[in-house]
């Protein structure tokens, strides 16, 4: 199969998938954050500033009847789409209403399945034909059981307290690779906010939506710590997108990386 990256001289793979929307919007149209808001706009605040308690299903629930985040699945699903084959089975973890799949499903006729923790996202995905699993991975009593070609996790370590914990119940579980992607910490944008006395924005509307933050040296250091090895490092997105700094140098251009794991880590 067609190999999507390229090696350069950081010793990082990289590549900026051709086609490719650079939009940090949630829906089709939408425009997203320009680079001038990304260094001096104001953090966004949450419209309820009591308690913070995520009902996931009640999220979900806004988010079909809103029809928000398809436009970032679809990016997302493209950039792996070249390391999937026809009818490679795929499992994807923290799966939603399962845009992602859709996508995959419609370009290589996947054996799609989804887990989430949201009976009303899983509900959603079984009515469009894919199988689905309703588990936490940061549970330690919860196991994962089955093997799949690939196994997708989207944007969900940085919304979880151990992500340790779910990354070490994902081994042994892939045959051809782990695709996760993660805010990049280090992108420009941020350390620019940091200079002029302000904290990185990498969340949509509220500030406690995100738990945990890497860069992309940090994120490459904690996999080999966990013991999956080095991964390929792609970056999916950044400002501004002339030039390929977004795929020359994601560690300080990308805003959204992408890390490809294809050796199958030791078993727990």
């Amino acid at each position: 199969m067609h190999d999507p990256f390229s090696w350069c001289s950081s010793g990082i793979f990289l590549v900026q998938p051709e086609g490719e929307n650079l939009s940090d919007s949630r829906k089709h149209g939408e425009k997203g954050r320009n680079a001038f808001q990304e260094v001096f706009g104001d953090m966004p605040m949450p419209g309820d500033t009591g308690k913070h308690s995520m009902d996931y299903d009640a999220y979900w629930t806004e988010r079909i009847q809103e029809d928000v985040v398809t436009e970032p699945s679809r990016r997302r699903a493209r950039a792996v789409l070249n390391m999937i084959g026809e009818g490679d089975s795929v499992l994807d973890v923290g799966c939603g209403t399962g845009e992602t799949l859709e996508f995959l499903k419609s370009k290589r006729s996947i054996d799609g399945i989804g887990l989430d923790i949201s009976t009303v996202a899983l509900d959603s995905l079984r009515r469009k034909g894919f199988g689905a699993i309703q588990a936490d991975l940061t549970r330690p009593e919860t196991d994962l059981t089955g093997e799949w070609d690939h196994i997708i996790l989207f944007e969900i370590l940085e919304h979880v307290q151990d992500a340790e914990v779910m990354m070490d119940k994902l081994k042994g579980h892939f045959r051809k690779g782990l695709y996760v992607t993660t805010p990049n910490l280090g992108y420009i944008a941020h350390r620019l906010r940091l200079v002029f006395g302000r904290f990185p924005v990498t969340y949509i509307l509220d500030p406690r939506e995100h738990l945990r933050f890497w860069s992309v040296k940090d994120f490459v250091w904690w996999s080999v710590a966990l013991g999956y090895g080095r991964p390929r490092v792609r970056g999916l997105r950044g400002k501004p997108n002339a030039l390929g700094l977004c795929r020359h140098w994601p560690s300080l251009w990308a805003s959204e990386v992408l890390y490809c794991f294809e050796k199958q880590p030791p078993s727990r």
